[in-house]
């Protein structure tokens, strides 16, 4: 006699009998294992990463940044992903919008197109189709949808260590409020991660509630209940009385379910890529370091028109100690150091050069805003 046997929506037996108990007892004889991570201490392995943000905010390009570092072996935002194929799957922007973002990581990479599909990326682009990969069935619950079930195949086969989807608002055909629903798909997009023995990374968009809480979120908090890891982006904001620097982004790490937060980090819009600003643990660091610089070349344009020559050199005209004295260098307390770092920076930027005065015989040299 044949035994019929019926399965949920995940695939498990709902037979009380065949309850999957783990064995443990032979636990005491293994070495405790490590966690396994994504990315270290930011994304673990088999769970879902939710990154969420504003629109525009330039999540798409960072997950698409991301997918590429774990082709390539290559550093994400100050951090070495696990090395292993990817797919990013973008319901939002088409083909030609890909091809424009992933020119600027190969650049960055100094890879080619050809090196990225070599080594493991896959794209998928669903703009303007239908890109649900779950839905509400007549008895009010979710289950996943055939689209869903390709990719599910796919992640067996292809075994990416990222799967980058953007973004939640194409994906999700269940009430983002409804704790049941949030919960179940999440249990499907970590069925992904499970399968593929990488990780999943949901973009999504706050609501304006998320926004002004700096929570990030939209709808119920099962989304922050649900994932294992969760990231927010958003824009810097701006010192008191300062115009906004539109091309900042902060990125918060919201919640790591298994160790602890990492500190945030400040993203600079740089070459078609958002990357982390150099050596800035802080926005208000970051604000100071383009204060200085400012405040240096305020004043070297002040003396130049003066006539008083300043010099890159130690010494009575050495112009950090120099301006560290004028009040504009004292109301931002700026002292000689700062402005000393201030003045190497615009070096390495070019903005300023030690411009060649007197007669050829008996040169000096002075310094001088390059123009």
């Amino acid at each position: 006699m044949s035994m019929t046997m019926t399965l949920d929506a995940y695939g498990y037996d709902t037979d009380a009998a065949s309850l999957p108990f783990i064995d443990f007892s032979g636990w005491d004889g293994e070495p405790l294992p490590d966690r396994d991570w994504a990315v270290r201490d930011r994304i673990p392995l088999r769970q879902t990463n939710l990154f969420s943000g504003e629109g525009g905010s330039g999540k798409s390009s960072v997950s698409l940044h991301l997918c590429c570092a774990h082709v390539l072996g290559r550093d994400w935002l100050g951090s070495l992903p696990e090395t292993g194929p990817a797919i990013f799957i973008d319901a939002e922007d088409d083909e030609r919008e890909i091809h424009i973002r992933l020119g600027s990581i190969a650049r960055h990479y100094q890879v080619t197109y050809a090196d990225l599909k070599r080594d493991g990326l896959h794209l998928l682009s669903f703009a303007g189709r239908d890109a649900v990969l779950a839905v509400v069935n007549r008895s009010g619950k979710i289950e996943p949808t055939p689209l869903y079930n390709q990719i599910l195949e796919a992640a067996a086969d292809i075994k990416p260590k990222m799967i980058g989807i953007a973004s939640t608002a194409n994906i999700f055909g269940g009430k983002e409020n409804d704790r049941t629903h949030v919960q179940k798909f999440v249990g499907l997009t970590t069925k992904l991660a499970i399968v593929a023995d990488g990780a999943v990374q949901l973009i999504s968009h706050p609501s304006l509630s998320g926004i002004s809480s700096d929570s990030g979120l939209s709808g119920s908090t099962a989304w922050h209940n649900s994932v294992r890891s969760r990231i927010y982006m958003k824009g810097a904001n701006a010192e008191d009385g300062e115009q906004p620097d539109s091309d900042l982004r902060e990125l918060h790490f919201k919640k790591n379910q298994y160790g602890t937060l990492s500190d945030r980090i400040i993203l600079k819009y740089t070459n078609g890529m958002f990357l982390p600003v150099p050596g800035v643990a802080s926005l208000d660091r970051l604000a100071q370091q383009e204060r200085s610089q400012q405040i240096f070349l305020d004043l070297l344009q002040r003396f130049t028109c003066e006539n008083r020559n300043v010099s890159s050199k130690s010494g009575t005209t050495f112009a950090p100690a120099l301006f560290a004295g004028q009040d504009e260098a004292k109301k931002a307390n700026l002292r000689k150091a700062d402005l000393r770092q201030a003045m190497e920076q615009l070096f390495k930027d070019g903005r300023i050069w030690n411009e060649p005065y007197g007669r050829p015989s008996n040169q000096h040299y002075r310094l001088a805003v390059k123009n």
